[in-house]
């Protein structure tokens, strides 16, 4: 039997001195969270698989492959064009599966422009499967404002990969005991934005509040910071006025001081063993990223998440993942507990089983099972 083909980052890394940072990051898809979905999917389609690289051979895959999938993310918007993949896809004469494709907006309000690039490569996807499978009903809604609706509505697919024995009765013992520390997570990419440090969010707050108490910090697209704590060759500079920009960022009185931090406190991961084997240190994990969440509770450790945009809210409404909106997040840890303590996770659990059953069902009717 021919493999299926996945169009994937590397599963995992191991950072060193022959390796070059920009590498590191890149086939990480520059956020270390993209390991998650990307190990799910894996994971979750039995038999023979192949890695395909990004720039593929159509006519290769065409004779080598009886299926490509690709895992996808949040892709659909005005912030990428996807044309390069459009020209790919619309030679291939064998299924194309896309899972866990997501719209990404600020809010349910706006109207998408999204590249005619992104369209013809969704809509050549849609015509060579069954359906695409989405993160959430708002992309639903807003593939079918252009005309596309063989979809299936399964959340992401890093939800449905337990990553520690027993982790649903982990989870509910850590929920009834409530103690260990807070792993807190916030989203940014380059410190070099003056508007990020200037403007007050939640974003900007939870890296001060992290130095400000000491606590420990989880990291996945921050460059600068990872590039301080990663064994990697062609580091980038870190010149004076990034280093003044990185200590205003979080509110550190030099920069010394938060290197300090840094090296005591923050934390990155490379493959998805050692970060679930970290997270059953912590008793809770809090902030602004999607799969850090999610790792946290696939490793049986309760997680909130703070939504910010149609992409973090549209995954908890489908998933009941524990949330609440960005105005409401109050950071300290008194008010982290309370959020914790009141969130109804055997409501997420019982969700996670009843879309798992959904998702199973896309992957057989699209022939990955």
């Amino acid at each position: 039997m021919r493999p299926i083909g996945i169009v994937s980052i590397l599963r995992e890394q191991t950072p060193g001195p022959n390796r070059s940072f920009a590498y590191l990051m890149a086939a990480a898809g520059n956020n270390t969270g993209n390991l998650l979905f990307t190990n799910a999917i894996w994971e979750q389609i039995p038999g023979p698989k192949e890695r395909v690289g990004f720039a593929f051979d159509p006519e290769k895959v065409n004779s080598t492959m009886r299926a490509l999938v690709f895992p996808a993310a949040n892709w659909f918007g005005a912030h990428v064009d996807l044309a390069d993949f459009a020209d790919r896809v619309e030679q291939l004469d064998i299924p194309v599966v896309m899972i866990g494709l997501g719209a990404q907006d600020q809010d349910y309000r706006s109207h998408l422009a999204v590249p005619d690039g992104t369209l013809r490569f969704v809509r050549s996807v849609a015509e060579r499967s069954k359906t695409i499978s989405l993160r959430g009903h708002y992309t639903r809604e807003v593939l079918a404002r252009y005309g596309i609706g063989n979809v299936t509505v399964t959340g992401c697919p890093s939800l449905y990969c337990s990553l520690q024995p027993d982790a649903e009765r982990k989870l509910r013992k850590a929920v009834a005991m409530n103690e260990g520390p807070t792993l807190l997570h916030s989203t940014r990419f380059s410190a070099r934005h003056r508007d990020f440090i200037d403007t007050s969010s939640v974003h900007r707050d939870i890296y001060r509040y992290a130095f400000g108490t000491r606590s420990d910090l989880l990291l996945q697209s921050e460059f600068e910071e990872i590039s301080l704590l990663t064994e990697a060759s062609k580091k980038p500079d870190i010149d004076r006025e990034l280093a003044t920009l990185m200590t205003e960022l979080y509110a550190a009185p030099s920069w010394d001081a938060l290197q300090d931090y840094l090296h005591r406190h923050a934390r990155i991961f490379f493959d998805i063993p050692s970060w679930t084997a970290a997270m059953t240190s912590y008793g809770r994990a809090f902030g602004t990223r999607l799969h850090a969440t999610i790792m946290s509770l696939n490793s049986g450790v309760p997680a909130m998440l703070i939504h910010h945009d149609s992409r973090t809210r549209e995954v908890c409404e489908l998933a009941d993942i524990p949330s609440l909106k960005a105005s409401k997040a109050k950071l300290d840890d008194r008010a982290i507990r309370k959020h914790l303590a009141r969130a109804d996770f055997d409501r997420y659990l019982k969700t996670r089983q009843r879309n798992w059953d959904i998702y199973k069902a896309f992957l057989a009717d699209n022939g990955l099972l």
